[in-house]
């Protein structure tokens, strides 16, 4: 591959860690204030939380795909770097935390709509425990993403002063 098309797909690859890191600090960051609204103004905030968790979930396989379809850091021994590992920990992680949000919105006793045409909440009966099982995998799924965010925050940070 010659020097122009390797810089070419890795500024592409930057593009979308930046725009993905953007829109997934959003997501988390809005997540933890929607309990508290009243239900007409919940809806339509979980209906944009649900269309961005979507996206989520198409932009990291778009992500995924780059880096997997023009071999982008995979240097040898790429496991045994704490930045590297952290950020194959990220993918499936990020992929399954939308997943998790759509089997929640399946099982609550009002329409979550992402995009506002996407019914979850089509998917499957109401069920309060199951709902609540899944708020709360949900959640803890969000708090092990911000630790690893700032993990990899403060990793980055430190080659920075190095």
């Amino acid at each position: 591959m010659s020097g122009s098309k390797k810089k070419f797909n890795y500024t592409i690859a930057k593009i979308l860690h930046w725009v993905a890191a953007f829109i997934i600090a959003f997501n988390l960051l809005s997540g933890w204030k929607i309990g508290g609204f009243p239900l007409n103004q919940k809806e339509i905030i979980i209906m944009i939380h649900s269309g961005i968790g979507v996206t989520i979930f198409i932009l990291m396989l778009v992500r995924w795909w780059w880096r997997k379809s023009r071999d982008l850091y995979t240097p040898p021994g790429w496991y045994k770097r704490p930045s590297m590992l952290l950020q194959w920990i990220f993918y499936p992680l990020l992929l399954i935390q939308p997943v998790i949000g759509v089997i929640q919105a399946a099982f609550i006793d009002y329409e979550v709509r992402a995009f506002g045409f996407i019914n979850f909440s089509a998917l499957a009966a109401d069920n309060e425990e199951l709902h609540a099982l899944f708020l709360q995998m949900h959640g803890a799924t969000a708090i092990l993403l911000i630790v690893l965010i700032l993990l990899h925050g403060i990793e980055r940070s430190r080659k920075a002063f190095i």
